[in-house]
């Protein structure tokens, strides 16, 4: 896209913006149905909503044939919303309160259970329809400690917070078992990880293989490996070792496939990707409004916010590329791309080198679809618009947030 295209778009719809590739999405979910698929079937894809919940974006996970994975119940209402099966919905999260569970459950939803007080809300909804056959998942605290004692899961924890643990998934089983017309039908082990290392996932697979076998060998319909995957990521941007989806699927679908009891069962292999999806499939858009120097420190200012491209505010610079109106042949600088907002942590881009941007100007900033949308709050300014690109037309699947929009639930006067 270049700058003309851009300049289009801005007189239509205002700067900054977000753009959706809606080929790039769809030749993810491609090429993990491909990698999985190919090596063990049956197989489900289930879109990580808390990654990035654009209607439009669960739209086309559900019109390729996915499931929704969600994690509340305003997720699950937006997955009804957009028409999804609801027979294809997948309910996790730790908070699932008993009219959720029991909405959830009389709709035909895999709901997967995180705690107690959870099991006790299933064993009254079953007692209330003891004619209705009611199945139910359970979400296994997976420990990734190697062998070395370093733990991969996220911020290095110890241990996690997220379901049962393993040595209390029989007695899970059992308490719901003495409610005659309950059966556990999915073991769910998403874990998030440090480093989405294949080990991670294969660790999560041979965990759950070796619980279903042990105590639901009858019953098991689903293995949910969860999500956490990366995602595609062009070689020139990538900062660390990053497996590709064969990768995974080679180390995923070896376990089951080498398991005499899975070959047997034929549970469905579940994925939540998320990342994996949507990451490379989105990219921001954001005007120069300022080019300064402070003490020898060059500060290019857009009317973005590190917010719309890095709402955690991690340290790596995402992919970029300045589009400008001329070519230039100015040689490269190191200067920091700095937001719209009064906070001095507020850098989408630290430390880059390249020629350096004028006022008008835009950044490209690619990359960037994965936890933005969703975690941007409303903070000095309003959400931008989310635009997609479809084959040769670009369509609004958002439209700038308002005032009226933003403080729509507050009381004046």
């Amino acid at each position: 896209m270049n700058y003309p295209d851009i300049q289009n778009l801005v007189s239509q719809y205002g700067s900054p913006f977000y753009l959706i590739e809606r080929g790039r999405f769809e030749d993810n979910f491609d090429a993990l149905v491909k990698a999985f698929g190919t090596r063990y079937m049956p197989l489900n894809l289930a879109y990580s909503y808390k990654t990035n919940y654009t209607p439009y974006l669960c739209r086309l996970f559900r019109d390729k044939g996915g499931w929704a994975e969600v994690v509340s119940r305003m997720e699950y209402d937006l997955a009804i919303k957009v028409g999804c099966d609801p027979a294809k919905i997948i309910f996790n999260g730790p908070v699932k309160r008993s009219d959720d569970i029991a909405m959830a459950l009389s709709n035909g939803s895999v709901v997967n259970l995180d705690s107690q007080p959870e099991i006790d809300a299933v064993l009254a909804y079953a007692a209330a329809h003891p004619d209705k056959t009611v199945p139910i998942g359970l979400r296994v605290n997976i420990g990734l400690s190697d062998a070395a004692g370093r733990s991969h899961i996220q911020n290095s924890l110890k241990v996690g917070r997220f379901g049962f643990d393993p040595h209390e998934i029989e007695e899970a089983g059992r308490k719901l078992a003495a409610q005659k017309n309950i059966k556990v039908v999915s073991l769910h082990g998403h874990t998030s990880t440090t480093d989405r290392s294949v080990w991670c996932f294969k660790a999560i697979t041979e965990t759950l293989v070796q619980i279903g076998r042990r105590f639901f060998a009858d019953t098991i319909e689903y293995l949910n490996i969860g999500g956490g995957m990366f995602g595609v990521v062009p070689p020139e941007h990538r900062w660390c070792a990053m497996p590709s989806f064969d990768d995974y699927a080679e180390a995923v679908c070896g376990v089951l496939n080498a398991d005499a009891w899975v070959q047997k069962r034929k549970p469905a292999l579940v994925i939540e990707p998320g990342v994996a999806m949507v990451a490379n499939a989105v990219s921001f858009i954001t005007q120069v409004v300022s080019v300064k120097t402070v003490q020898g420190k060059v500060f290019v200012t857009v009317d973005g916010s590190a917010f719309n491209t890095k709402p955690t505010f991690h340290a790596i610079n995402p992919p970029f590329a300045v589009i400008s109106e001329t070519k230039t042949s100015a040689s490269p600088q190191t200067f920091d791309v700095v937001g719209s907002t009064c906070m001095e942590k507020d850098i989408l881009l630290k430390d880059i080198s390249a020629p350096l941007p004028k006022v008008g100007d835009f950044l490209r900033i690619d990359n960037v679809g994965a936890y933005t949308v969703v975690m941007t709050p409303p903070f000095i300014n309003p959400a931008p618009v989310i635009v997609a690109k479809e084959s040769d037309r670009i369509v609004c699947v958002r439209r700038r947030q308002t005032l009226e929009d933003v403080f729509a639930g507050y009381i004046f006067g």
